[in-house]
């Protein structure tokens, strides 16, 4: 079988958003002046994973989720919980900016793509988020130019593992999904969703 295009998530797949996140909260706890601790960083990504796939629902928009994980973290840490959606927006705005500047791709992933390029296989990302933020990160870290095209959740209309979350970018790229590979770190979400899909 002739593999025409690779498809891969982004986080924990090319972007090492675990080491980006936990430095860019590190960075956020000091800003806070609250020392980091490992019970701190198990707690705000498991409120955070929470809260995302309450947006990935459609329960929740992709500012408010921000804001509900503050609410559910900041007690956990002893800090006051600021009132009104435009100082806890302001508070989100510093998490983001210490996370931002933490943003890093492993170290292989920018390697790989090229490969595959060389090899003449298409390569794009699929990947669960908010657009803009998707967008953003991987122009950041310099995967942009060795991918053909960048599909998340918001553009697509469909988050991972739904079938056409992987069908659509196949259909976008014109490749069959029998003749195309994914790759992710999530096996329910990833590996299932795109056995499901027929890739």
């Amino acid at each position: 079988m002739t593999i025409k295009a690779v498809l891969f998530d982004l986080d924990d797949t090319l972007f090492d958003y675990l080491t980006s996140a936990r430095s860019g909260l590190h960075a956020f706890l000091r800003h806070l002046g609250l020392p980091p601790s490992d019970d701190l960083s198990a707690a705000w990504f498991n409120i955070e994973r929470a809260s995302y796939d309450r947006f990935l629902a459609k329960e929740l928009t992709f500012q408010e989720q921000h804001r509900e994980r503050l609410r559910l973290f900041l007690p956990l840490a002893g800090h006051t919980v600021p009132a009104g959606d435009e100082a806890l927006d302001e508070l989100f705005a510093v998490y983001l900016e210490c996370y931002e500047r933490s943003w890093q791709a492993f170290p292989d992933a920018s390697p790989c793509l090229q490969a595959l390029r060389d090899g003449g296989v298409m390569t794009a990302v699929i990947t669960n988020g908010n657009h803009g933020q998707q967008l953003a990160k991987i122009r950041n870290i310099g995967l942009e130019p060795a991918l053909d095209a960048i599909f998340t959740s918001e553009s697509i209309g469909h988050p991972k593992p739904m079938p056409e979350a992987f069908l659509k970018p196949c259909q976008a790229l014109g490749v069959l999904p029998t003749h195309a590979l994914y790759v992710g770190d999530n096996f329910r979400v990833d590996i299932e969703g795109a056995r499901t899909a027929g890739l």
